[in-house]
């Protein structure tokens, strides 16, 4: 069983490597040229503020599974239940991580329909505000026209087929008695939230400002290679909540690898040179899977801790 374990770990480790290395091969021509300075003080400020971002993430997701479980959960247990499962969200096939999660659960005495709604509920208001902030860059001279350009390449027949899966998704749904039964799970446990108006202003609130948090990291790691002015934070922001979203409903790769990085070398090409903006792009996956890899292994480090604590209350006295 061990040797299988760590089979899968060395397989896990070669799929992301696959994903990471590709689109370098990719743009190997037009970046080989490329030389441009890195301002590593900006860089370190900007590591420590996407892993405060990651740490904190885990807050509104630890208050609504609160809410659903009808029990408190504590930060640390909502911390390593989470970035256990969150690293493997980029192997293929998109549902990895939920099943992770999910399969984690019963060791935190938690129901997986209470997981799974809350990280439903998690990701979709992180969704929607990700969405409104993208939308800003239509409000901008400068990113107006090169966001237009982007949404253009979404044609009526790709948008039309996009409904239509979404429909056919939906229809199986409820054509399956098991996934029916998730479903109604689903829609009956957020009942009880819906009259917690305190709960879902925490929320809303502490989403808000994660974006916020999210935004001035990537502003620092764009700073660290490129002379962005400070007034320019909040359009940058913007690109950064654009290219996640797209990247994010994007069912072709796992965790959205090339789309979002393609689409952030368009948006960033308005402040450096296309190539510079491309290897920024695609260094700006390796800085947040960094930060993600960190916060696993601590995730890890934790959950160890926490089997040590439950195996010595079993025994005997």
């Amino acid at each position: 069983m061990k040797t299988l374990r760590q089979s899968l770990g060395y397989l896990i480790a070669g799929i992301l490597l696959y994903f990471l290395i590709k689109p370098f091969l990719q743009t190997h021509t037009e970046l080989k040229d490329t030389t441009f300075q890195i301002h590593w003080g900006w860089l370190v400020c900007s590591f420590g503020a996407i892993l405060f971002y990651w740490s904190a993430y885990l807050y509104p997701f630890a208050t609504l599974l609160s809410g659903l479980s009808k029990k408190r959960v504590s930060f640390r247990d909502a911390f390593t239940l989470f970035h256990l499962a969150n690293i493997t969200r980029y192997l293929p096939g998109r549902i990895w991580g939920i099943v992770r999660l999910l399969s984690l659960s019963r060791q935190f005495g938690l129901s997986k329909t209470a997981v799974g709604s809350s990280l439903t509920l998690h990701v979709g208001i992180e969704t929607a505000l990700g969405g409104l902030i993208g939308l800003s860059l239509l409000f901008s001279p400068k990113m107006r026209e090169t966001a237009v350009d982007i949404l253009d390449m979404f044609s009526g027949h790709t948008l039309l087929l996009t409904f239509i899966v979404a429909g056919f998704l939906v229809g199986i749904l409820f054509c399956i008695p098991k996934l029916t039964h998730h479903v109604k799970a689903f829609l009956n446990t957020l009942r009880p939230l819906l009259k917690k108006s305190r709960l879902w202003g925490n929320v809303l609130a502490v989403h808000s400002l994660l974006w916020i948090c999210q935004g001035i990291a990537f502003f620092l790691f764009v700073k660290s290679f490129a002379p962005v002015q400070w007034t320019d934070a909040g359009v940058l922001t913007a690109c950064f909540a654009f290219a996640w979203v797209i990247g994010f409903l994007s069912f072709l790769t796992p965790g959205g690898l090339g789309i979002r990085e393609g689409l952030l070398g368009l948006l960033l090409s308005n402040y450096m040179p296309a190539p510079q903006a491309t290897l920024v792009a695609l260094l700006c996956r390796i800085w947040v899977l960094s930060a993600e890899i960190v916060l696993a292994s601590a995730a890890l480090a934790l959950n160890r801790r926490i089997k040590k604590q439950q195996e010595t209350c079993k025994e005997p006295f």
